[in-house]
């Protein structure tokens, strides 16, 4: 990976970060309150919703970098509607534009990033590919949120963050731009293949492998256990250590969750380069621990103990991601790519979006740590139901091996 593609990840996630740990005070400041402020949210999850689809197939049909070049040009109109919003009507416009530059920007430059390599040095590298991509996302991700706790501290208006975010996003903007190239990967012109063969094929692929459709629905599981974390994880901390450290340790916490996920990245990419073949059984045990890392969390009776299960958390989060994106990439060619890493964000968002429901029903009835322990239960459960059913499928058919998964090379011009 060239060191201009690597400098474009990692800024976007930094202009992502920014904004992060302050992003609903941000709302709160410039017209929303506490009414709109849901409302507000749930329209970003239905912007990303309904274009994380659609985005991944333009992706692929009309070119990965055109796609995310089309994400930095709604991201940068949307800061420019941030920055002069003082009602929750703009405020709304902000967000839907957010969303769509979101959906616009999952899986495309990855996927572009994953083909080249490919191409240059063969499937071999697809861990190492997976690896240095989590890593430059989880570590711009921390530095964008350590810049962003700083800046807001820069007056009572947030303009620090919203302009410095507008000059990152132009950076990246202009970085794809000039920087990074794209070969033409679905023929020449007037050979392009048409939408519906294009979606028909790609169900066909998602269901050519056992495994396969389980391994994405399981992101459904993730995304119910991930923001179920993020929506409740400070008021938690800060109930159990009475607030004695003041609210600055929450964005150490913050940092230090994200540096934790990179530092599993690297883990799980050294543990797939020591067995190799052996991505499914490192997916599935991080993923079974990181739902006993929630229980821990869940039933925590001090601050060490809850500090020790957060960053268990993003440990775990970030080894099984890796293995997790292997496995996807490595039985997705190259022209059906961007589809289904938008489609695994999809899943991602739409268990995002059944944990904020589910939670706002029951978080008076059974309390955060019921929460935890739902969620923590659900994510371990379905882990075990998948394994196991595999297992016994695989047995069925011949006994062959779960774990070993041998490569296989894809066409990614004419496949």
């Amino acid at each position: 990976m060239s060191n201009g593609k690597q400098l474009t990840i990692f800024l976007n996630y930094v202009s992502l970060g920014i904004l992060l740990p302050v992003l609903n005070l941000i709302l709160l400041n410039r017209g929303a309150d506490l009414k709109t402020l849901p409302l507000l949210i749930a329209s970003y999850s239905a912007a990303v919703l309904c274009f994380e689809l659609p985005s991944g197939i333009c992706a692929d049909l009309y070119g990965r970098k055109t796609v995310f070049l089309i994400s930095g040009a709604c991201q940068i109109l949307s800061l420019i509607l941030l920055l002069f919003a003082d009602n929750w009507i703009w405020l709304l416009f902000y967000i839907l534009l957010n969303g769509i530059s979101r959906a616009f920007s999952t899986g495309s430059l990855d996927a572009l990033i994953v083909d080249q390599a490919l191409q240059e040095k063969g499937e071999t590298c697809l861990p190492a590919i997976a690896a240095r991509l989590g890593i430059l996302e989880e570590a711009g991700l921390a530095a964008g949120c350590i810049l962003g706790g700083f800046l807001s501290c820069i007056g009572d208006s947030f303009n620090g963050n919203i302009l410095t975010r507008g000059v990152f996003t132009t950076v990246t903007f202009m970085l794809c731009l000039f920087c990074i190239r794209e070969d033409k990967i679905c023929g020449r012109r007037g050979e392009r293949i048409p939408l519906a063969k294009h979606v028909k094929r790609g169900v066909k692929i998602v269901l050519s492998k056992q495994d396969f459709p389980l391994i994405l629905a399981g992101m459904l599981f993730t995304g119910f256990f991930l923001i179920s974390i993020e929506t409740y994880w400070q008021p938690a901390y800060l109930k159990i250590s009475n607030h004695t450290e003041g609210t600055w340790v929450l964005g150490i916490l913050s940092f230090a969750g994200f540096l934790l996920a990179a530092i599993g990245n690297s883990f799980c990419q050294r543990l797939l380069k020591k067995f190799p073949g052996r991505q499914w059984r490192i997916y599935s045990i991080s993923r079974l621990f990181l739902g006993c890392a929630l229980l821990v969390l869940a039933l925590h009776k001090n601050v060490w103990l809850f500090i020790l299960g957060y960053g268990s958390i993003y440990l775990l989060l970030g080894t099984g991601s890796v293995a997790e994106n292997t496995l996807i990439n490595q039985y997705t060619p190259g022209y059906f790519r961007a589809s289904v890493l938008s489609l695994g964000s999809f899943l991602l968002q739409a268990g995002s979006v059944c944990a904020s429901f589910f939670c706002s029903l029951f978080v008076d009835r059974i309390a955060i740590s019921g929460l935890w322990l739902t969620a923590g239960v659900l994510l371990i459960g379905y882990t075990i139901f998948m394994t196991l059913f595999l297992l016994a499928k695989r047995t069925g058919s011949g006994g062959k091996k779960l774990e070993k998964q041998d490569f296989k090379s894809y066409d990614t011009e004419t496949s």
